[in-house]
């Protein structure tokens, strides 16, 4: 198809917000790319995929300065999330190419990431602090054993001072929850399940998620926690997208990619994405979260004037 100019124009501007969304947390452009994709073509599975192939663009640009300020830390105790991850990834594609699960791409997304984005900017960003609280509270309540509740029920300013350690290959890190306790690869399997489903049945590359995980499971702080999700969400975005152009070929006989889409949005991802990650270099771990929540009330906001539109 031909696009117009105003195509082109807003292609250009939604692809920079999906660049400074990026720089943040790694937030994909997903709740505002896909709507705008969608309200163009009607094909909610191509507009999918043009998403996937943007974030991993929008990803690689920001990982840049990420990657030169030595903001990330791989290490082989990941293994187990991406590669659940993946599988589930698979499995949520095939789940959206054989059933009408698309039709959630409507209100509900946008509304939900403007809901996240409000709590986030009026709470900050969530710490190592506060989501070892909330783990605490939610494993002692579900927990069935009583050795483990006795523990986990000691004092506040016990458990605030406890940490446990993750060696990694020249260093170790404080972990919010015990390292490769039943808990911790229990959380593994959950949490990889659900930044799969996230990637392959929304196309989203799932950077937030990660970063949520890594502060949980790993510890990582929030800049070192960012980086690493970025570099690992350019691995899943490279599968997702392949994944749909080889089940759309052999469920659908199409293949799901429109370089028009992809150029114009790639120009303002990876620019911006440039540009913004080198500034949130600069700034503290709590302006990050406001800049987040800013950014996702702006994309919800967007993606819901699209979706009336339509």
């Amino acid at each position: 198809m031909v696009l117009e100019i105003y195509h082109v124009i807003l292609l250009i501007l939604i692809g920079s917000l999906v660049g400074i969304s990026m720089s943040f947390v790694g937030q994909t452009g997903q709740g505002v790319v896909v709507p705008l994709i969608l309200l163009i073509t009607g094909d909610v599975l191509l507009a999918i995929s043009v998403n996937v192939l943007n974030d991993f663009i929008a990803a690689a640009s920001v990982s840049i300065n990420y990657v030169r300020k030595k903001q990330y830390d791989l290490n082989k105790n990941i293994i187990v999330l991406i590669g659940v991850s993946l599988i589930a990834s698979f499995f949520g594609i095939l789940l959206l190419m054989i059933t009408p699960l698309s039709l959630i791409f409507g209100w509900f997304l946008p509304a939900f990431i403007i809901l996240l984005g409000s709590t986030i900017l009026s709470k900050g960003f969530p710490t190592p602090e506060t989501l070892k609280e909330m783990v605490h509270k939610i494993y002692h309540r579900f927990s069935r054993h009583g050795k483990n509740n006795l523990e986990l029920t000691e004092s506040t300013e016990a458990q605030e001072n406890s940490n446990y350690s993750i060696n990694t290959e020249d260093r170790h890190i404080e972990s919010v929850i015990e390292p490769y306790s039943k808990l911790f690869f229990l959380l593994a399997l959950v949490l990889g399940v659900l930044v799969g489903l996230n990637s392959g049945m929304f196309g989203a590359n799932s950077g937030f998620i990660i970063t949520l995980v890594l502060i949980i499971l790993y510890g990582y702080p929030l800049k070192k926690s960012v980086g690493t999700a970025l570099m690992l969400s350019i691995i899943m975005c490279l599968f997702t997208f392949s994944m749909y152009q080889i089940l759309g070929y052999l469920i659908k006989d199409q293949l799901y990619f429109n370089s028009e889409f992809l150029l114009y949005l790639g120009i303002g991802s990876f620019s911006m994405g440039l540009i913004t990650s080198n500034f949130v270099q600069k700034l503290s771990a709590k302006a990050m979260g406001r800049g987040m929540g800013a950014t996702m009330i702006l994309l919800g906001s967007i993606s819901l004037i699209f979706y009336f539109i339509n």
